[in-house]
């Protein structure tokens, strides 16, 4: 294979992969849309993400909240293919990141966090609760770590410090959200609120990196006469 083709081949591997990253912003509209077709009330501070993708109805006594999602299949399918494309994307835009250990620990770790995704969106939480569980456990934690690397590695190089640092700002909030969920800080009522803060800044940083990297390579080999304007 001529390095031609051999560049041509890279840079479609990173284009695909960016586009990967853009489409689990579907994730976010379709948590709007399953909520839209509630008939019991849905609050964001209280109802923890998995009710949308809830397969029976049921009234949480210990939390007091109510839950009945008639499109939990769409949550369910949303969740799943924000997981694959996470997982896959990034395994395939490695070349828009720095070549160090933090980078490629990271992105490593968005794998597994994309895989423990689908879990989650493959097991209800009221059906099969252990599977939901186990996943969950992995992917908001494991997210939280990989979004911190990945920001470390672009922090440290002069073009991406600034987006390097919001991902470093963005897995700190996040982390300390999760202690708060976990510390049952301000009882059940604040449950969905800590779990929504501590779950979507690595799902947003995959969306935000997808947009944003590509446009950067794309600069710099125009800039270095090896693409054409």
């Amino acid at each position: 294979m001529s390095t031609g083709t051999r560049s041509s081949t890279v840079a479609g591997r990173v284009r695909l992969g960016a586009v990967l990253w853009v489409l689990v912003a579907q994730y976010f509209l379709m948590l709007f849309v399953v909520q839209s077709r509630w008939e019991v009330p849905h609050s964001w501070l209280r109802n923890a993400i998995s009710d949308l993708g809830a397969a029976t109805c049921f009234r949480s006594a210990d939390v007091d909240r109510w839950v009945c999602s008639p499109w939990h299949v769409a949550a369910g399918v949303s969740w799943t293919v924000a997981g694959l494309c996470l997982a896959a994307g990034a395994l395939l835009v490695r070349p828009l990141f720095p070549d160090v250990r933090t980078a490629r620990a990271g992105l490593a770790l968005l794998v597994v966090t994309g895989l423990a995704l689908v879990v989650v969106g493959l097991n209800p939480e009221d059906t099969r609760a252990a599977l939901h569980v186990v996943g969950a456990v992995v992917a908001i934690p494991v997210g939280e770590v990989a979004m911190l690397l990945t920001g470390l590695a672009l922090a440290r190089t002069e073009r991406w410090r600034l987006l390097g640092c919001v991902g470093v700002v963005g897995a700190v909030v996040a982390a300390v959200a999760l202690v708060l969920m976990v510390a049952q800080v301000g009882g059940p009522g604040l449950f969905g609120l800590w779990e929504r803060i501590a779950a979507f800044p690595v799902l947003l940083w995959a969306v935000v990196c997808g947009l944003v990297l590509p446009a950067g390579r794309r600069r710099r080999l125009r800039e270095s006469g090896r693409l054409s304007a």
